[in-house]
C-alpha cells in the first residue's frame, strides 16, 4: 500500500493527536488573542477569494469531444455524457483502485452522496456527471451502494419537467 498522506489507510489519514486544553485567561487576553485570530482570518478569506478570482481566469483548454469514458451501459465520448445538453458539470472522484467504498476519499464519498435531485440543473441546460480513474464496474457498484451518482458514469435520471 502506498503511504501517501491522503491515502485511506496511511499512518498521515489515520493520526490523531490527544487533545490539550487551552490555558485559562483574564478577559482581557482573551480578547486581545481573539482580534489577533480574526485577522489573520481575514487576510486568510481575502487571500483564499484572491486566489479564487485567479483560478477563474485561467485560460481554458479545448478537450476532443470524442474523448472515451466507461459508462453504465458501456463505452461512450465526452460529448455523449453531456446528454445533449450546453453545460457539463464534470466531479472528478478521487478513487483509489483496490481498496473497498469505505476507504475512498472521504470528501469525495460525502460530495457525491449530497447530489440528489438533478431536475434544477437539467432545467438550466446542464448534466452533472462524476468521473473518476479506474475499474468502472467496482466504482459503479460502489457509487450504487452510496445511493448516489457512480464515479465513473454520467448520472441518467428520468426526466423531470421544468
Amino acid at each position: 500500500m502506498n503511504d501517501a498522506p491522503n491515502e485511506p489507510g496511511s499512518e498521515a489519514a489515520n493520526a490523531t493527536s490527544p487533545l490539550e486544553r487551552p490555558d485559562i485567561v483574564a478577559r482581557d487576553t482573551f480578547q486581545a488573542e481573539l482580534d489577533a485570530l480574526r485577522a489573520r482570518e481575514k487576510a486568510h478569506t481575502r487571500e483564499g477569494d484572491a486566489i479564487a478570482a485567479a483560478r477563474r481566469r485561467l485560460p481554458m483548454v479545448e478537450i476532443d469531444p470524442s474523448l472515451p469514458l466507461t459508462g453504465p451501459n458501456g463505452p461512450l465520448t465526452l460529448l455523449d455524457a453531456f446528454e445533449g445538453r450546453r453545460q457539463l458539470i464534470a466531479y472528478y472522484f478521487m478513487w483509489w483502485n483496490g481498496h473497498p467504498a469505505a476507504e475512498q476519499c472521504e470528501g469525495c464519498t460525502h460530495y457525491t452522496t449530497q447530489v440528489g435531485e438533478l431536475s434544477y440543473l437539467h432545467c438550466r441546460d446542464v448534466t452533472y456527471a462524476t468521473f473518476c480513474q479506474g475499474h468502472s464496474r467496482r466504482a459503479s457498484a460502489t457509487g450504487t451502494s452510496w445511493g448516489g451518482r457512480c464515479p465513473g458514469i454520467p448520472p441518467n435520471p428520468p426526466s423531470t419537467p421544468c
